[in-house]
């Protein structure tokens, strides 16, 4: 996987700061080009959008110095740096918009932060940016990476193709040295805990998975040579929140499932819960 472009949403925010941040030191460690993209949100009818132009043209000039002088301060670091305004009736339709016209490898979005009890007020902007645009997303959170890229990765795995795009993703914005901590959580049902038998069962379980694990670092050696598997006995939700108080992380890496007929991603539970309660930045890998 090469990393060629990345977009960056901003809306002149704090988050959206941080979100530029991230991207530009991502685009450090993988010579990616960047283009920073401000959307304008405009009435969706084009009535609506005639009579709206003025308005428009007037945010059209502010918002063209603001995010010329976000690509000025950025300029420094010496990457292929591009900037654009654009006209939709949303943020997620202006960011497809471009990805359709530019391409993208990597879409960066800025989320608001933590609540007092620990969860994470992803927004309805970075959520719609996760399900319907369609280039691998990350959302940033946290302290950005440094210019070598990210240093301790998270990565749930559930031994799927999903799974090893999200594996694939985790090595592209890796620094060269970084940890990599692959994690299965799996369970048994309630009814076979409460059988006789239930220990044969979860021994049994537990055997396959630490199995599959093995093979999944034999594959993955060259290119993590730091990876490390673990078998979790817990749910995913249960299971990631444990990991992520345990851990000093600073990137976690998910797969998602394809898309419907509607364009929309399928997330899944996993994904998406991730991404709304990690401190830390999240990236959710797209399928082909």
């Amino acid at each position: 996987m090469q990393m060629k472009q990345i977009l960056v949403a901003t809306d002149f925010s704090e988050q959206s700061d941080s979100a530029i941040r991230h991207a530009v030191n991502i685009a450090c460690s993988t010579e990616a080009a960047l283009r920073i993209v401000h959307v304008v949100e405009t009435p969706a009818d084009e009535e609506g959008l005639e009579s709206a132009q003025p308005a428009v043209q007037h945010w059209h000039i502010d918002d063209e110095a603001r995010v010329a002088s976000e690509v000025e301060a950025c300029a420094a670091e010496g990457i292929d740096i591009a900037q654009e305004i654009v006209d939709a009736p949303s943020t997620a339709e202006g960011l497809q918009s471009v990805v359709d016209t530019h391409g993208a490898d990597l879409t960066i979005v800025g989320s608001t932060g933590l609540s007092g009890v620990k969860q994470a007020l992803l927004g309805s902007t970075a959520q719609k940016v996760l399900r319907t645009v369609q280039t691998h997303v990350l959302v940033a959170r946290g302290e950005s990476p440094p210019a070598k890229g990210y240093e301790r990765i998270l990565i749930p795995t559930d031994f799927s193709v999903p799974a090893e795009k999200a594996l694939q993703l985790a090595v592209v914005l890796a620094a060269p040295n970084a940890q990599f901590d692959l994690v299965h959580f799996w369970r048994v049902p309630e009814a076979t805990r409460a059988d006789e038998h239930s220990q044969l069962v979860i021994d049994t379980v537990g055997n396959s998975v630490k199995g599959r694990g093995r093979k999944l670092l034999e594959s993955f050696q060259k290119e993590a040579p730091n990876a490390k598997f673990y078998s979790v006995q817990a749910s995913p939700e249960r299971g990631i929140s444990k990991k992520l108080e345990e851990g000093a992380y600073d990137l976690v890496v998910v797969g998602s499932y394809g898309r419907s007929n509607l364009r929309r991603w399928l997330l899944g539970s996993v994904a998406e819960y991730a991404a709304r309660t990690s401190p830390c930045a999240v990236a959710v890998a797209r399928p082909d």
